[in-house]
């Protein structure tokens, strides 16, 4: 048995990301037939946003090509708007061997059970809590409904089986990219231990965009798949792609399945002396690099100069694409205490002339007097 676990395409095709996003997706329907999967599933965030038409024509291209390999399986995730998916499965669910899965539950298929969670929404959890509970109640009951929903599976689940919980949830523990915990914030975030009371064999998740192995005492594999590619500079950690699941010997053994994700690097430089330092750097084949550069805003011409240079040098070098971030440092001169302290213009215009070791002109102060008492009277 062996199953194909792809998760948070956010496919768009318009926006800074596009083009990397219909390229990796493209090279996963090309490459899928290599896997030679029982099964396919996809778990959550189909989706970057509410989709377009042209979006829609795309995914269901994209899903007829799946199809042609394996059974498809989706579930949706937190940026899938389900009233959007259920008009795809209406446009075109009919004609796809793709089953598109809204609500808990478990389907037994030919050599496996699977059991589903799609996104679990905290206003629907919380509604049958009631509007008088207070916010803190209302979230815990929420929590409470979602881990009873997971020990339900366990009763629909045979033993006897392969099985596999197909997840979008948020799991205390995980990372994200930028190395931070999983905190939950608005969001359920459940334990690996809860996610278990399903009694699945195995975890297979999506939402967090970093591919990686939650802990589990009993030896029971929990993976979060990661995004199939990046979607900003904040996700230039780790290889993306997906996981094969095999079972093998009565449990999951689980491998990498790597797109050709093209790589995000960011330096960062800092002027120092005149120039821009701190812009080492490895190999940067085929990579996008934004070079951040930071400088005081009276050096901005020698500066972008520079940048510039760096530019040329590391497309020489085979970087995909080249963006130069500038942070100019607003400098600012303080003026002397006897100018800060004097009161009328013509005492300031004094006390400059004398920190600057100068007179001020006759005429000058006479016409400053005028001013003034014009502006008195």
């Amino acid at each position: 048995m062996r199953v194909l676990h792809l998760a948070d395409l956010h496919v768009y095709l318009s926006g800074p990301r596009a083009g990397e996003c219909r390229r990796v997706i493209d090279w996963i329907a090309l490459n899928a037939k290599e896997v030679k999967p029982n099964f396919i599933v996809i778990t959550g965030d189909i989706f970057e946003r509410r989709s377009s038409p042209q979006e829609r024509i795309y995914l269901a291209e994209f899903l007829r090509a799946l199809g042609d390999v394996a059974r498809v399986f989706i579930i949706n995730g937190n940026h899938d708007d389900r009233d959007d998916l259920r008009l795809f499965r209406k446009e075109y669910g009919w004609n796809l061997p793709v089953e598109i899965i809204l609500e808990p539950g478990v389907i037994g298929c030919p050599g496996v059970d699977l059991a589903f969670l799609p996104w679990p929404s905290l206003g629907n959890l919380a509604a049958k809590a009631g509007s008088s509970e207070s916010i803190a109640t209302r979230r815990e009951m929420a929590r409470s409904a979602l881990i009873d929903v997971l020990r339900g599976f366990r009763s629909a689940l045979d033993p006897s089986k392969p099985s596999l919980l197909i997840a979008h949830v948020s799991v205390t523990g995980a990372s994200l990219d930028s190395g931070q915990p999983v905190s939950g914030g608005e969001e359920i975030a459940l334990t690996v231990d809860e996610l278990l009371e399903s009694g699945a064999a195995g975890v297979a998740l999506g939402h967090i965009h970093l591919r990686q192995q939650m802990r589990c005492l009993d030896g029971r594999p929990v993976f979060y798949a990661g995004a199939p590619f990046r979607g900003s500079f904040g996700e230039a950690k780790g290889t993306k792609g997906g996981l094969i699941w095999d079972w093998i010997d009565g449990a999951w053994r689980v491998t990498p399945w790597d797109a050709p994700a093209r790589p995000m690097v960011l330096l960062e430089g800092k002027w120092i002396d005149g120039q821009l330092t701190g812009l080492e750097h490895g190999r940067l084949d085929d990579a996008e690099v934004r070079l951040r550069i930071e400088f005081p805003s009276e050096e901005r011409e020698v500066a972008r100069i520079q940048a510039e240079e760096m530019k040329k040098a590391i497309e020489a070098e085979g970087a995909h694409s080249v963006t130069i971030d500038e942070r100019p440092v607003i400098v600012t001169r303080s003026r002397c205490v006897e100018i800060a302290a004097a009161r009328t213009t013509i005492d300031k215009l004094k006390a400059w002339a004398q920190s600057a070791g100068s007179e001020v002109p006759e005429d000058v102060e006479a016409k400053l007097q005028v001013l003034e008492a014009g502006v008195v009277s």
